[in-house]
């Protein structure tokens, strides 16, 4: 079955080759990298080990992510910051904001990466000052924070799924020309007040 020797860190990606070479046959190695691999604290990128066990057990790609618990304090903190969420791919801080322990004056970004939602893409020193540019690790981790965030800003979850499996049903059978319906449709079903 899974190895006993499973890593609390992560596997990077020769582990994972290594190791679950067996189970690895049935998945596209691309596909399993871009959903799971990616946090990283200026080494070689890792892989969940939650994730990857899950992945094997359910022979399912699939957000795994939140079976460990929802960010609903995260979510809290972004609405009441007001924070933009396309931020979120272009964050780029100082050490004193990723090793802020001030729980009184925490900075979301601090909790994001801390938390796993962002990781390390790159350092650049400027002098003595160090810059961390951050990202979400994965498709994963990226996709299941942006729908929480979603679903917490909309009130009809059930017209937001209707919508979005819609834009994905256009872009599948390349009728771009009836995006414009869709969107006029969607943006009619938003509240005047809420522009």
């Amino acid at each position: 079955m899974i190895p006993e020797y499973s890593h609390i860190c992560g596997y990077t990606q020769d582990e994972l080759e290594t190791i679950f070479s067996d189970r690895l046959k049935i998945f596209d190695l691309y596909e399993v990298q871009r959903w799971y691999n990616g946090y990283n604290w200026l080494g070689e990128s890792v892989y969940n080990p939650f994730d990857i066990l899950l992945l094997f057990a359910n022979n399912d790609f699939d957000n795994y992510w939140f079976e460990t618990g929802t960010p609903s304090f995260l979510i809290e903190l972004i609405k009441q910051q007001k924070y933009y969420v396309p931020d979120l791919e272009n964050i780029k801080v100082g050490e004193e904001i990723l090793k802020s322990f001030d729980v009184d004056n925490i900075y979301l970004e601090t909790l994001l990466f801390q938390t796993g939602y962002l990781t390390i893409e790159y350092m650049k020193k400027y002098g003595s000052k160090k810059i961390y540019k951050l990202k979400y690790p994965n498709i994963e981790v990226k996709t299941s924070l942006i729908d929480h965030i979603l679903n917490s800003l909309v009130a009809d979850v059930i017209s937001k799924e209707k919508y979005s499996n819609q834009l994905y049903e256009l872009f599948e059978a390349q009728r771009i020309e009836k995006l414009e319906e869709l969107f006029k449709s969607f943006f009619s079903s938003i509240p005047h007040t809420w522009y």
